[in-house]
């Protein structure tokens, strides 16, 4: 036995010695530098220019790095886990941090995540996920990276002469290279002033432009290149002569004068950019001043900044946004490289075909070119519609958009927004106003499609009916009109729209993009649009199965539905055949692997896109599109026809959107507005084009419309009575017999004033409904009521009845008060991803209330100086912060307009260790207004990895915190979500208190310490039971929710609102406003960059809510 005992022990010390040095070995291993804004460094084997993370091992032995993880996010130190891969003694290896995520042994790597250009720390951990090594947190101009010298473990330093995959030995920069600061901020000024540009190391020479091109200190003499204005359009036109041009640079030595350069003579207008007879505006363009900057130093740039600046004495002319573009003329007009003109491309079809009329086509000329290679660089600003206020500044690629539109004068553009631009690699904006149905809040975009006009009918008739269906559907785009100027000259009319491609389907429903698929499908005829050759094969297998299986079998229609997402498809139908379209257009998308049961489920959902070919009212759709005959990828809806179920539901939303959406007079109203808004500025864009003289939200346009939607819904009707031998429709009236005490839900439409084309007061409510289609009436109580019964033509308690319509029906749902609900919801927290990621947060306003009184969450820090910037060593530490992590615990769906529960909807808020440093704490205090409640009660979802074990809760009496009364103060934290819940019924300053606070603080076996744990909590609330009886009736609202970041900024902050801003200032310490605006809008831009650094308080209203943050510029 003591032999055997001796046995283990040895064994025991040899796995522990063999541990030791392996631990100690793996110490060796360190992140040596890095890339985040990768434009020309180095290319991976796909030839793409992505980020890096180059590892070195400094040690003696070889180190085996599988199971070893990367990642930027602590809280995750295996995000990223390597290969069976050794990295031995003096060898570099290079990780693409490049989102592909490869792990092929030998192979090159390829991590599943990027590196934020605006700065993020990126961590190397050991298999047991101990971080042995990272690299801070820094922002990198393009083609810089971060490394060690010496290599392994010197001190941290710049380069722009990177060495990937070798020594760090290129010369350090000593210093960045800051860009120019403006001594006044893009916008809208009446008088002209002279502009000055500074720089904070006053060895620099500043370059500026004022023609849109590059900045370049080796440009000042100026860049030629030739153009041409005549094409031989016509058999036997001559070849038109060339004409130079020149984009040059110049440096800043005094002021610049701004001016209002409208009556110049026109540059960029006066060039051709098709193969017809060239168009001149009769009248000069309206101008801008652009002017883009770059600062020089011993070889070594900063990032350019533009600024545009619009000098109109008579003020804003337009009421809706503003976009302005600057980009090197060249590569819109050059004769040979241009994308934007006919050029060599219509030369050379010319030469070739001398005798051919097909001259029209577009496909003979520059502007064809297409595809990643024909992406140039631009500036984007977008002003906001009222006080030109800038909301967007971003470098950003573009190319030209569409296929026949392209050969328009004013052609569509696509921007993308790349790292290899701009450290913002998103655009930042909230001008698409309109929630799309199911999704998350978003204000993020990688792609923004600028598409003013079509070639396949009228535009007005497009922005029609996506305004008509977008509130009932996901995939329909949303737009928004505006002002288009290209390098300071107006371009004309055009629209901000959404462009469905994989970011905005992750943006948009929380997915990731890699694991979206898209379907291309035109007249009848699909492809891939998004994903690998072999994700094509799922949706012919969605596609061949509908197809080849009998449909009216309800196992092959329930299987057909677990492929296909009935109700897009529903929808997409319905939009097609109401609108009369023939453009016989729609994509299919879904995501490759489940991600959750909403959006993410892994059914194919059907899009669709473009109404210009519309009011074709010479073909009966409804029988096109449900032919069974023909191209296969047309007859999916008819086949599905077969099956009763789907019919009946086809015919019921049909019905239902007939009845609210597509009413005659939301019709109207949606054309009037449409036509209201772009009509003002028509004269000055038919002057900028004469193409758009006819047919571009004209009169008759307008006209056609307003006559076609008074026939359309009879006809309709008789079709779909005709083709499912439907004899007749019914009216059905509903009423409520208390107008506070809840609605009614047809089939699919909630019967309420919030819902489009039901009227403000919708009770009683009238709708016509198919004979013998059953439909579904459900009465929906609101908070305090319960429903009772139905009456008049319906009858009986249960709140959900089914049916068959056979003649007209009068129906009343009878909601009675609720004598048994003591409790209302009084506020309640949503944490969703409207707070931003990767921000130290102060404050949470409560996105929910009751009372219409405003609740706040307020954190403070155990770190003095809370909240950090990013170049600061605590960081993110001891920091509030959202968090990925949803729970359905204590989750109020009335707090979220109804919203039933999904992890997509959520995310969560995290508090950092440490939780104590000297005599501080992290601590949360709930701020708000109990008049009229009382029997408070404060519930939340909580949870921690071991930063603490217990929560502790007290409440302050006016004079002290206390927890006298409690019955319960404090509660255990355990690593799953769990529910607490903290009764202050017995607490009387919790009555009726217009000032009440509850203080969360936090327990554990060491505060103090650091090690990258955390507590999450969620879906906070606060109930109570009214002592006010108008307040058990009161219809509840949503707070507004108003972000701040970042904050602590170098450069600009964003304000993002729910509700319109009406007015923000901000003031230093010693009480001085220093900015004043009244911007009017949801999304604000205020760039700090010349205000001195400090601590200032900025000032917030919206409607009849003041908020005062602190915010620190650095």
């Amino acid at each position: 036995m003591e032999t055997s005992n001796f046995n283990k022990t040895l064994v025991l010390f040899y796995v522990i010695f063999i541990y030791n040095i392996f631990n100690t070995q793996s110490q060796n291993i360190a992140i040596n530098e890095i890339m985040s804004s990768n434009k020309i460094t180095i290319s991976d084997e796909d030839g793409d220019f992505e980020d890096w993370i180059e590892i070195y091992n400094y040690g003696s032995i070889a180190i085996n790095l599988e199971g070893f993880g990367l990642s930027d996010n602590e809280s995750d130190p295996k995000k990223w886990i390597f290969p069976r891969v050794t990295i031995y003694p003096d060898q570099y290896l290079l990780i693409w941090a490049s989102d592909k995520n490869r792990i092929i042994p030998n192979k090159p790597l390829h991590t599943n995540f990027k590196i934020s250009s605006n700065g993020e720390k990126i961590i190397i951990s050991d298999s047991s996920g101990n971080i042995i090594n990272n690299c801070p947190s820094v922002v990198l101009q393009k083609d810089e990276s971060y490394g060690r010298q010496i290599n392994g473990t010197g001190n941290w330093s710049y380069f722009s002469s990177p060495t990937p995959n070798l020594s760090n030995n290129s010369q350090v920069d000593a210093e960045k290279l800051n860009p120019p600061t403006f001594s006044h901020v893009s916008g809208l000024y009446k008088n002209p002033f002279n502009l000055e540009l500074l720089n904070d190391n006053t060895n620099a020479t500043i370059v500026y432009t004022f023609d849109g091109s590059e900045p370049d200190i080796n440009n000042l003499s100026g860049t030629s290149f030739q153009y041409k204005n005549i094409y031989p359009d016509d058999i036997g036109d001559p070849f038109g002569p060339f004409i130079d041009e020149t984009y040059v640079s110049q440096i800043y030595n005094s002021s610049i004068l701004i001016r209002d350069r409208s009556n110049d003579v026109d540059k960029v207008a006066n060039k051709n950019s098709v193969q017809d007879d060239i168009y001149v505006p009769i009248n000069p363009v309206r101008k801008t001043t652009i002017i883009k900057a770059k600062a020089f130093l011993n070889g070594k740039t900063s990032e350019t900044v533009a600024k545009t600046y619009f000098i109109w004495k008579n003020g804003n002319p337009y009421t809706i946004p503003v976009v302005s573009i600057q980009l090197q003329e060249n590569v819109l007009f050059d004769y040979y490289d241009g994308i934007y003109n006919a050029g060599i491309d219509f030369d050379t079809w010319r030469e070739q075909n001398p005798s051919d009329k097909n001259s029209y086509k577009v496909q003979n000329n520059n502007y064809w070119r297409s595809g990643r290679e024909w992406e140039f660089p631009a500036s984007v600003e977008i002003f906001d519609s009222n006080s030109l206020n800038p909301v967007l500044n971003v470098n950003a690629g573009f190319r030209v958009h569409g296929n026949n539109s392209r050969g328009s004068i004013l052609k569509s553009l696509r921007l993308y927004a790349r790292s290899e631009y701009d450290n913002q690699n998103t655009f930042e904006h909230n001008l698409l106003k309109e929630k799309i149905p199911g999704s998350v809040f978003n204000s993020s975009n990688k792609r923004l499609l600028l598409r003013g006009d079509g070639s396949g009918g009228d535009v007005a008739f497009d922005v029609v009916f996506n305004k008509l269906m977008q509130p009932f559907y996901h995939g329909i785009t949303r737009i928004q009109n505006v002002v288009h100027f290209i390098n300071g000259e107006y371009w004309g009319l055009s629209a901000i729209r959404d462009r469905f491609d994989e970011y905005h389907f992750a943006y948009n429903f929380g997915l990731d993009k890699d694991n979206v698929l898209i379907v291309d499908c035109d007249k009848g005829r699909c492809e891939l649009g998004e994903g690998e050759e072999s994700d094509f094969i799922s949706y012919e297998e969605m596609r061949d199965f509908i197809l080849n299986n009998d449909m009216k079998v309800s196992e092959n229609y329930n299987r057909a539905a677990e492929l296909l997402d009935m109700e897009s498809l529903i929808d997409e139908l319905i939009i097609q055949i109401f609108s009369e379209s023939r453009a016989h257009e729609w994509n299919f998308w879904k995501v490759r692997n489940p991600e959750n049961n909403s959006y993410g489920d892994g059914k194919w959902r059907a899009i669709t896109r473009d109404f210009e070919a519309t009011l074709a009212d010479d073909q009966n759709w409804l029988e096109e599109h449900a032919l069974t005959t023909g191209k296969v990828d047309i007859s999916i809806f008819g086949n599905l026809l077969e099956n009763v179920d789907f019919k009946n539901q086809f015919i019921k939303r049909f019905a239902d959107l007939s009845n609210s959406g597509f009413t005659k007079e939301r019709f109207k109203n949606i054309v009037k507005e449409t036509f209201d808004e772009v009509t003002p500025y028509l004269a000055e864009d038919i002057n900028r084009s004469d193409e758009r003289d006819e047919g571009f939200y004209s009169n008759s346009s307008k006209r056609n419309l307003l006559e076609w939607i008074e026939a359309r819904p009879l006809r309709l009707q008789n079709q779909i009575k005709t083709f499912f031998n439907i004899n007749n429709t019914y009216q059905f009236n509903l009423n409520i017999s208390n107008k506070n005490g809840g609605f009614i839900k047809m089939n699919t439409i909630s019967i309420k004033n919030t819902t489009a084309g039901v009227s403000q007061n919708p009770y009683p409510w009238t709708g016509l409904y198919y004979e013998n289609i059953p439909i579904k009436l459900e009465a929906k109580p609101l908070s305090g009521f319960v429903f009772s019964h139905w009456s008049g033509d319906a009858s009986g308690t249960n709140p959900v009845i089914t049916m068959n319509p056979s003649k007209d029906a009068n129906i009343i749902a009878n909601f009675n008060k609720d004598s048994n609900t003591a409790s209302h919801l009084i506020y309640f927290w949503l944490k969703d991803n409207r707070i931003p990621n990767d921000l130290s947060l102060e404050i949470l306003n409560a996105t929910y209330s009751r009372n219409g009184l405003n609740a706040s969450l307020k954190y403070t820090s155990s770190l003095t100086g809370y909240p950090f910037s990013k170049t600061n060593e605590n960081w993110r530490k001891a920091s509030l912060e959202r968090k990925n992590d949803p729970t359905n615990i204590n989750y109020k769906a009335e707090a979220n307009n109804n919203t039933l529960y999904t992890a997509d909807i959520i995310r969560g808020l995290q508090i950092k260790q440490p939780f104590k440093f000297g005599e501080l704490e992290n601590t949360i205090e709930l701020e708000f207004s109990t008049t009229n409640f009382d029997e408070i009660k404060v519930s939340l979802a909580i949870k921690s990895d071991g930063a603490a074990n217990s929560l502790l809760i007290d409440y302050f009496d006016g004079d002290n915190w206390s927890n006298s009364n409690l019955s319960v103060n404090s509660s255990s934290v355990n690593s799953n979500y769990s529910l607490k819940q903290f009764d202050f019924s017995s607490v009387e300053s919790a009555n009726n208190n217009p000032n009440f606070k509850v203080r969360i603080r936090f327990n554990g076996n060491n505060m103090f310490e650091e090690t990258g744990k955390t507590v999450v909590l969620n879906n906070i609330s606060v109930e109570g039971k009214s002592t006010d009886s108008a307040l058990n009736t009161k219809n509840v609202s949503l707070k507004s929710n108003l972000n701040i970041f970042p904050n602590p900024t170098k450069k600009n902050i964003r304000i993002v609102s729910e509700k319109t801003i009406t007015r923000i200032s901000i003031h230093n310490l010693i009480g001085q406003i220093i900015y004043n605006e009244k911007p009017n809008n949801q999304n604000q831009l205020i760039n700090l960059k010349d205000y001195k650094s400090g601590v200032y308080f900025i000032t917030i209203y919206t409607d009849n809510e003041k908020r005062t943050s602190k915010i620190i510029k650095n």
